[in-house]
């Protein structure tokens, strides 16, 4: 008699517990979602992002720029140290630099000016192109009311880069900006790098 009616009882219980954990809320920590999270968080920026602060700061402060009017932005170089001799060039960081300089003074709104456009279109096997740096291909006449050009230093983990914008023919500098970008924004830390033909040493 006890056993015919406990049976029922404990079949209740059972499916009572199994709906009561179903409904409970997970509460065991995503470690997975939680690393990834913090991994994003501790990721090196792009350089783009440094550059963007740099062109904000540069925008900022230049008042008296003619938005009707237009720019040429030309590669930041490495700057000369006191004895005369050039840091070693890094192609690949001022190109960009450059690169990411067209694309926000155009997202700003200035006319700017490419020219490195060729006067036709070069077509080859497997490519179509339409700027270069062969001063042959390239219209020797530029037509530019302002200059954004720069130079960077490279410190022992980050880089300094200064740009200025420069007005056309007076030459002055109407507004001017400095800012770091770190090292492994384009590479990342190593104790030994070989970059341009140049060893750098990291930190140990």
């Amino acid at each position: 008699m006890f056993t015919y009616f406990c049976k029922p009882i404990l079949m209740l219980l059972a499916v009572v517990l199994i709906n009561s954990c179903a409904s409970q809320p997970d509460t065991t920590p995503n470690l997975t979602s939680n690393n990834e999270a913090l991994q994003s968080q501790l990721a090196p920026r792009g350089l783009h992002f440094y550059v963007e602060q740099l062109a904000r700061q540069l925008l900022s402060t230049a008042d008296n720029i003619d938005l009707t009017k237009t720019i040429a932005v030309g590669t930041i170089l490495p700057s000369d140290l006191k004895t005369g001799n050039s840091l070693p060039y890094m192609p690949g960081f001022g190109l960009q630099v450059q690169e990411s300089l067209v694309t926000l003074s155009t997202q700003a709104g200035l006319k700017v000016v490419e020219f490195k456009t060729m006067s036709a279109i070069n077509i080859g096997d497997n490519y179509d192109a339409m700027l270069s740096r062969e001063l042959a291909a390239l219209n020797p006449e530029i037509q530019a009311d302002y200059f954004l050009t720069g130079t960077y230093s490279q410190l022992e983990d980050k880089i300094v880069v200064n740009i200025r914008l420069i007005a056309v023919p007076s030459n002055t500098i109407i507004a001017a900006a400095t800012d770091y970008v770190p090292s492994n924004a384009m590479w990342t830390k190593t104790k030994v790098a070989l970059k341009a033909n140049q060893i750098y040493r990291g930190s140990y």
